[in-house]
C-alpha cells in the first residue's frame, strides 16, 4: 500500500501536465454529465406524474358561448344562477370522466410586496398592468389561478410548505377568509399565515396563505398542457350554497360560476360519448350555453413523442461523453506509459508484476477520479439538490470509468516483452 501511495504521489507530481489534464477533462464530463442526469431525471418524473396521466387520454375543453348583449341578457336572469349551479355540480361529480378546473383570472393585491414578474400582462408588449382603485384602496393585478380538488389529485401537485385545500375551502360564505397557495417564487416575498386583502371579480375579500407549491410545478391550464406555476396564485375554484341577497352578490355568483363551467374533460371516452354525455347534463340543468372545443389526443400524442425523443437524445449525448472520457484517459495513460517506460521497466526487473504495474495506474486515476466527483459534487449541489439516485449512478460511472479507460494499458502491461522493452522498442 506504501508503494502504491509512493508511486501515485510521484506521478501527479512529475507528471502535472497529465494530471491537471485528466483531472480538468473529468471534472468538465461529470458536470456536463450531472446536468443532463438532471434534466433526464426531471424529464422523466413528469412523464411518470404529469405525462403518464395523459397516455390514452382525451382532453375537451368546455366554452361558453354566452357573448355580449346575450351574456347580459342571461346575467339578469332570475334562473340563470340556478341553471349554472346546477350544471356545474354535476360537471365536478360525474364519475364518467374527471372534470378539472383551471380558470386563469387575475386578482388585485392591496400593498403588493413581489415585483412585475407576478403580475397580469407582464409578458405582453404593454408590460404589467398599472395600480389601479377599488373602494379608495390601490391595487395590483397578480397572475392567480382557480382550481379544483382533481386538479390537485390527477397531477399528484405537491407543496413546499404549508397544507392543500381542504373541502371546506371550496365553499365560501361572504366575509369567509379565502386560503390561498403561492407559487415557489413568492417564498421570499410573503410566508404562511400572511393575510392579504384581495379585489376578485370586483368583490373585496381577505385572503389568507396557507402553503407554498414546489419550485417548477407545472400541470395543465386550458391549451397549454405544460403551465408553470412558480409566480402564480392559486385559489380554490370555490361554490356557494347560500343565493345572493343583492343584486350586487348576484351578479358576482354568477359570474364565478361561469368561471367554473369554462373547464377541461380529461376522459379516455371520445368525441361522441363526451358530447353525448354533456348534452345530456345540458338538458337536465336547462344550462345549453356551451360548446365542447374537440378531443386534443393529437396534441397529446405528439407531446409525448416529443419527450421520447428529448429523453432519447439525453441519453445519446451521455453515452458519446463517457465514451470520450474512456478513450481520453484510455490515450493519456498510453502517453504516460511511453514517456515512462524505463520506470515501468525498472519496476518489472526488481520484482513487480503486472497486477502492480496495473495498480499503481489505477490508484492514480482513482485518485483523480474521485478529486473529480467531489468538485462536481460541489459545484451542482450548490445550484440544485440532487436525489440520492444522482450520487450512486455517478459514483459507480467514475469506476466504470477507471476500469474501462486502463483496459487497454492492463492488456499492454499483460504483453510485454522486458528484453524490448528495455531497448526501447515497445
Amino acid at each position: 500500500m506504501k508503494q502504491i501511495i509512493r508511486e501515485v504521489k510521484e506521478n501527479l507530481v512529475k507528471k502535472k501536465f497529465f494530471s491537471i489534464l485528466i483531472l480538468v477533462q473529468v471534472t468538465m464530463l461529470f458536470v456536463l454529465m450531472s446536468v443532463l442526469f438532471l434534466q433526464f431525471y426531471n424529464v422523466n418524473t413528469k412523464t411518470k406524474s404529469l405525462y403518464g396521466q395523459y397516455k390514452d387520454k382525451n382532453v375537451y375543453q368546455l366554452s361558453d358561448n354566452l357573448f355580449d348583449e346575450e351574456e347580459k341578457s342571461f346575467l339578469k336572469s332570475g334562473d340563470s344562477l340556478g341553471y349554472l349551479k346546477s350544471f356545474y355540480k354535476q360537471l365536478n361529480e360525474n364519475t364518467e370522466f374527471t372534470y378539472l378546473v383551471t380558470a386563469s383570472q387575475g386578482i388585485g393585491i392591496e400593498n403588493f410586496r413581489g415585483n412585475d414578474t407576478f403580475l397580469e400582462g407582464y409578458h405582453s408588449e404593454g408590460g404589467a398592468f398599472p395600480p389601479y382603485e377599488f373602494h379608495g384602496e390601490q391595487y395590483r393585478m397578480a397572475k392567480a389561478l382557480q382550481v379544483n380538488e382533481q386538479v390537485f389529485t390527477t397531477f399528484d401537485l405537491k407543496l413546499e410548505q404549508g397544507r392543500k385545500f381542504k373541502g371546506e375551502d371550496y365553499l365560501y360564505e361572504d366575509k369567509k377568509i379565502l386560503p390561498i397557495i403561492l407559487g415557489a417564487d413568492y417564498k421570499s416575498t410573503y410566508k404562511i399565515g400572511d393575510r392579504l386583502k384581495i379585489e376578485y371579480i370586483f368583490t373585496q375579500m381577505n385572503a389568507e396563505i396557507i402553503g407554498f407549491l414546489e419550485p417548477n410545478t407545472v400541470f395543465p391550464v386550458r391549451e397549454d398542457f405544460e403551465f408553470y406555476a412558480d409566480k402564480h396564485i392559486l385559489m380554490p375554484a370555490f361554490t356557494m350554497e347560500k343565493g345572493p341577497l343583492t343584486q350586487e352578490n348576484d351578479i358576482f355568483q354568477k359570474r364565478q360560476y361561469l368561471q367554473l363551467v369554462n373547464g377541461q374533460i380529461f376522459t379516455e371516452k371520445d368525441t361522441f360519448q363526451i358530447r353525448k354525455l354533456i348534452d345530456g347534463i345540458a338538458e337536465t340543468t336547462q344550462f345549453n350555453y356551451v360548446t365542447i372545443i374537440g378531443a386534443n389526443g393529437i396534441g397529446i400524442d405528439l407531446m409525448i413523442s416529443m419527450l421520447n425523443q428529448n429523453i432519447n437524445l439525453l441519453i445519446m449525448l451521455v453515452v458519446v461523453m463517457l465514451c470520450f472520457c474512456i478513450a481520453s484517459i484510455a490515450l493519456a495513460f498510453i502517453m504516460k506509459w511511453n514517456i515512462q517506460i524505463k520506470k515501468y521497466a525498472i519496476h518489472i526487473i526488481s520484482g513487480a508484476n503486472t497486477f502492480d504495474i496495473v495498480m499503481y495506474m489505477f490508484a492514480e486515476v482513482f485518485l483523480l477520479i474521485l478529486i473529480s466527483l467531489g468538485i462536481a459534487f460541489v459545484i451542482i449541489t450548490n445550484i440544485v439538490n440532487m436525489p440520492v439516485l444522482y450520487y450512486v449512478m455517478i459514483a459507480i460511472i467514475g469506476i466504470i470509468i477507471a476500469c474501462v479507460g486502463l483496459l487497454p494499458m492492463y492488456f499492454k502491461v499483460k504483453n510485454l516483452n522486458i528484453s524490448k522493452m528495455l531497448k526501447k522498442k515497445v
